[in-house]
């Protein structure tokens, strides 16, 4: 009867190798939660690192749930030098009140982000984080950015530890240890006198201020008497071809006049007759107009 009993499981598992994955136990070394409220966009961006346990035999698929209403923006994996590089995943697809990823992890640690809706009443604005517990994690540890313009904030449980890095400040909670199937569940409420969000604010200021002499900076007031002088050149130049040219014109000009006045005057000077009736005749007439006598003309 045994004998019979182990064959079949045995035949299940090969029939179904998802459903013996299934069976096997993932416990996350640490996962860190960070809730930036209000950070570049007017919601909680959720922002998940975690590590799978040393005992980890990779690649391993790992799920994680995320809130039906949540938009998934990024999946990655920490490389060795520490740098984010996109990680392998499918989903999310909903499943009840939930959408369900997979990541498939090459190495130990991950991270995963997603934005979610933030209640807003006013001035008041109420958030509430929820981890499922599907898996079992040694070290839990929660964070939260304190938003800009924020005249008041708690959560539950309260978050002791405060600390300040680069201008903005985070509350933090001590690490607790959770079991698989144990749940953490924080509540935020803060209240915010404006719409700032805190990417907007913090925008990028120089480490000095900047003037005319500040490296790689180009100024016009540098460079404004070359310009001028440039200028100045251009014109001279321009102004003396003209004038050149202009002499020249004039000087054809003069002299076609000349000859001209001279053609004429000659012409006028120059008094014809006819050889035979003495008719005086045109400059231009080679015969008499009179008696068609033949003009004599002076040979030049």
């Amino acid at each position: 009867m045994r004998k019979w009993f182990s064959i079949l499981v045995l035949a299940i598992f090969l029939v179904f190798p998802s459903l013996a994955f299934a069976q096997t136990k993932i416990t996350l070394a640490s996962m860190n939660v960070q809730l930036w409220p209000e950070y570049d966009q007017p919601s909680m961006l959720v922002i998940t690192d975690f590590t799978a346990a040393a005992n980890t035999k990779f690649p391993v698929d790992v799920n994680f749930r995320i809130p039906l209403d949540a938009n998934l923006i990024a999946v990655a994996a920490y490389a060795e030098d520490g740098n984010l590089i996109n990680a392998v995943f499918e989903g999310p697809t909903a499943s009840g009140e939930w959408q369900v990823f997979t990541v498939t992890l090459e190495a130990a640690t991950a991270r995963f982000e997603y934005y979610q809706p933030i209640t807003f009443s006013g001035n008041q604005r109420v958030f509430s984080y929820l981890w499922d517990g599907d898996y079992a994690v040694d070290a839990f540890d929660m964070r939260v950015l304190e938003p800009a313009d924020t005249t008041s904030l708690t959560t539950v449980p309260k978050l002791n530890s405060i600390s300040q890095e680069n201008g903005l400040k985070y509350f933090k909670g001590e690490s607790v240890k959770l079991a698989a199937g144990e749940q953490f569940t924080l509540n935020l409420q803060y209240n915010k006198t404006t719409d700032t969000l805190i990417a907007s604010s913090q925008a990028v200021q120089p480490s000095a201020p900047v003037d005319e002499n500040t490296p790689g900076r180009v100024s016009l007031n540098n460079y404004l008497p070359y310009v001028i002088g440039g200028v100045g050149v251009l014109l001279i130049a321009g102004g003396f071809v003209y004038y050149l040219r202009s002499g020249r014109s004039t000087s054809k000009k003069s002299r076609r006049r000349a000859h001209s006045t001279n053609t004429e005057s000659e012409e006028e000077d120059e008094e014809l007759y006819c050889p035979q009736c003495g008719t005086r005749a045109k400059p231009n007439d080679r015969f008499c107009r009179v008696c068609g006598g033949r003009i004599r003309r002076a040979e030049g």
